[in-house]
């Protein structure tokens, strides 16, 4: 009987500890990747805060799909060796800005596919209560529309509060 995708990924990718939703690698080339995104934006969270947010998420979610993230960002760490004969994680930020600008974003096949990591690192960075704040963003729950609960078009919107 042949593997699903996420038997094989739960038998090569590394092993993630108790508590946790990503192994230390998968984290590194989070952070990593976040750090080459973001490092000329002020008031934003650090790359590590960043990669924290997104474990969070996906550790609260209890995502049946969580192993997708953990392949993408094992890609991510491991395809830069075909072309720079090193892992992401050792580039420096330089190389690895212009690896993200000029094989992801443009990219087509694997590279294409690492193009995703940018939407952890977007979510990472502005679900975090520093950038909200530096962008004016206000969370749903917080929006007065959705605080009382009161008729719109017909219809009772009611959002509960996230803890």
């Amino acid at each position: 009987m042949p593997w699903t995708l996420e038997e094989l990924s739960y038998r090569v990718l590394p092993r993630v500890d108790p508590g946790r939703a990503l192994a230390d690698v998968e984290w590194r080339t989070l952070a990593r990747v976040a750090e080459a995104m973001f490092e000329t934006i002020p008031e934003r969270p650090s790359a590590e805060d960043i990669a924290d947010n997104v474990e969070r998420f996906l550790s609260i979610g209890r995502s049946k799909r969580a192993f997708r993230v953990r392949a993408l960002l094992t890609l991510i760490e491991w395809l830069p060796l075909t072309t720079h004969h090193r892992t992401f994680s050792s580039l420096s930020v330089e190389q690895r800005r212009e690896l993200i600008a000029k094989r992801f974003i443009a990219g087509e096949h694997l590279w294409g596919v690492c193009a995703k990591v940018r939407l952890l690192v977007v979510m990472g960075t502005f679900g975090d209560a520093r950038s909200r704040a530096a962008t004016g963003y206000i969370p749903v729950a917080e929006r007065a529309r959705f605080r009382e609960p009161g008729p719109r078009n017909g219809v009772r919107l009611h959002v509960s509060a996230a803890p």
